[in-house]
């Protein structure tokens, strides 16, 4: 379960962490090395302990942590690295960021996706998140004010009536990633009155 409630910004900025991949090197009976890729997308993983450290900001997070049941249920994450359509990650969404499709004048339902662009092997990673009331979305170019809905949690744009055969669809939006906690436990220190501190808090994908 993913709960529609995003992590305290003051917590995410400043996080490391980005894309990871599963890969496995095999040797073959000649010597030769392949590399089996076993995830079709890369799995996000994150760190934020060193963020938190006032005891504001650890009750906050304990009280955040409870709510959540530990590890039980997900929540929203601004990756400040890249939150946007734009290549860059960063800069203000255009509706001519990312490709939606191309209507064949049947198919209503259309994947929000962020393509990450190379000559040789470009990755397109759904996007399920897309932040409320930044959705942009234009058909050969052509902003498009209505006719169209967005669903939080699987990003699939809905449209009604169905885009005409041929017609070019673009989209750009801001969009936050579903995470859960790795851990049940998290450990807070208080050594002293003025010593405080948080362990380690690592942040994983949540692709339930």
């Amino acid at each position: 379960m993913i709960d529609d409630v995003r992590l305290p910004e003051n917590w995410s900025k400043g996080s490391n962490g980005g894309f990871g991949f599963s890969t496995e090197a095999v040797t073959t009976d000649d010597g030769a090395v392949e590399t089996n890729e076993n995830w079709a997308v890369p799995l996000r993983q994150y760190e934020i302990s060193h963020n938190v450290k006032s005891p504001q900001d650890m009750g906050l997070l304990r009280a955040f942590h409870a709510a959540r049941r530990g590890a039980s249920r997900g929540f929203l994450f601004k990756d400040w690295i890249d939150y946007t359509s734009n290549d860059d990650g960063n800069s203000p969404p255009t509706m001519l960021d990312q490709p939606l499709g191309v209507g064949d004048g049947a198919a209503t339902d259309f994947q929000l996706i962020k393509r990450y662009d190379d000559p040789v092997s470009p990755l397109d990673v759904p996007i399920l998140w897309p932040v409320e009331d930044t959705l942009l979305i234009a058909a050969d170019g052509v902003a498009l004010m209505s006719g169209w809905t967005v669903d939080r949690g699987t990003g699939v744009v809905s449209f009604a009536p169905a885009p005409a055969l041929g017609v070019v669809l673009t989209a750009g939006f801001e969009f936050d990633v579903p995470v859960k906690f790795e851990d049940d436990l998290l450990r807070i220190s208080w050594d002293t009155i003025n010593s405080r501190s948080v362990g380690s808090v690592p942040l994983r994908e949540d692709r339930a």
